[in-house]
Parts: C-alpha cells; structure tokens; sequence
C-alpha cells in the first residue's frame, strides 16, 4: 500500500499503486449509490421495512437490512416471503411493497448529504461526470433527492431501468453503456455488499465508504474509506 495508509482503511493494489502516492488515474465517470452512500436513508428503510413486515411477526434486524442494501424491493420481500412462509400470493407481496414505498416517502429525509454534495461539486468542477445507479424506484429517488441536485447527475440508473438488479452486474453494465467511458475510465462508490459485487462483476474499480456498514464487511471493494475527502485523495 502506499502512502495513503494513514487514510484510507485498505487501497488494494490494482487501484492504488504503490509508491505512486496511491492516485487512481484516468476517472472520468463516477457512478454512486444512492441510499446510504449520498443519501441518509436507511434508517428511513429500516423503520418502513419494520412496519409492513411487523403483523406477519418478521422482524428484520438492522444488519440484515444493511447486508441486503442496494437489491429490488422486490427481490427482498420475496426472498421474506419463502424464508417465512407467508402465505401470500406475489400480487400480494406487490401491494405490500406499494405499502411500504409510501411509509418510505413520508418519513425518509430530504437532499443530499452535505459532505456528500461538497464532493459531488468538486468532481464536477473538475470534469469528472457523476451519474447515480440504484436499487430504488424513480419515484423514491424523486421523492428524497431535490430537483436541483438531481440536475448534478448526467445519467441516472434506478430500479425501473433493469430487470436483475444488484448483486448482478446489469444496473452497473447499463451505466458504463449510458456514460460512453469505458469501464476501466469508471469508478463507483458504494457502501454494502450487494452493491459491491454487482460493480466488481460488472468488471469497475470500486470503492466503499463506510457510512452503514464497517470495514470487515466491505472487504471485496478496491478500497475501503471513512469519509467522502479521501475519495478526492485517490483521484
């Protein structure tokens, strides 16, 4: 590792060069997570997920919600739904979902994290594209992100826009498509697992901050960082 040790958690060497001040070069797009990594919405998530769930007596602990972070809504009640064995029809489990995206809305914060947006502002001024890639509906992104912020995004991938979402590569596939880089000209920033894998599959340098989770269960991205600065470091 280089000499960014006293900053980053880990740089793996195919990112950060040693004794090349650990830069990663050739950024030209940085494709970010939505929920949990530019946005403070998890707990939002928690409490809804923990409402629609509760008069079927599934309680979700919050690492459960934190590891399968960035996957379809539906993907996740499904899943529930054979672990538990409610004996709900899939339309069922849709309405259930309705349900618990409009809990979702009423309660989840607004804008984007401060620290967030004040890098999101300076990889723009220095020409580097931001797109936005997502487990979440439009309508969920729309309703937590303002206007204003969401025009900072050239490109913005959510659920709508993918059939196998994350931990498969294709919502990640589908942004360097939309972007015009190449895949190694790309560097996303993620903060779960799923999220992770669905990047390195799609073949893309990958970086974790840890806002949600800690470090040991971010150990398959490139680099593992505390805060949203040391992201400018590598660049």
């Amino acid at each position: 590792m280089g000499s960014h040790d006293k900053i980053l958690l880990w740089c793996k060497q195919n990112i950060c060069g040693a004794g090349e001040d650990g830069f990663v070069s050739g950024v030209r797009a940085v494709f970010f997570d939505l929920d949990g990594t530019i946005i403070d919405s998890m707990p939002a998530h928690h409490k809804a997920w923990t409402s629609i769930l509760r008069e079927y007596g599934i309680v979700l602990d919050d690492l459960y919600i934190e590891l399968h972070e960035g996957e379809k809504a539906e993907d996740t009640i499904f899943r529930l739904a054979d672990e538990h064995g409610l004996p709900l029809s899939r339309d069922e489990l849709r309405t259930l979902i309705e349900s618990k995206r409009t809990l979702y809305r009423t309660i989840a914060p607004h804008g984007l994290i401060p620290e967030a947006r004040k890098l999101i502002d300076e990889l723009i001024l220095r020409g580097v594209e931001c797109d936005i890639v997502t487990g979440s509906i439009r309508s969920n992104m729309n309703g937590v992100v303002t206007p204003e912020e969401l025009t900072l995004f050239r490109h913005i991938i959510t659920a709508d826009d993918y059939s196998k979402g994350k931990p498969l590569p294709d919502p990640y596939l589908i942004a360097v498509e939309r972007s015009g880089f190449r895949a190694e000209e790309c560097l996303v920033l993620e903060n779960a697992p799923l999220g992770i894998q669905s990047s390195r599959a799609a073949g893309l340098r990958t970086v974790a901050i840890t806002r949600t989770l800690p470090a040991e269960y971010l150990h398959e991205a490139d680099a593992v960082i505390r805060n949203y600065d040391e992201l400018l470091t590598l660049l």
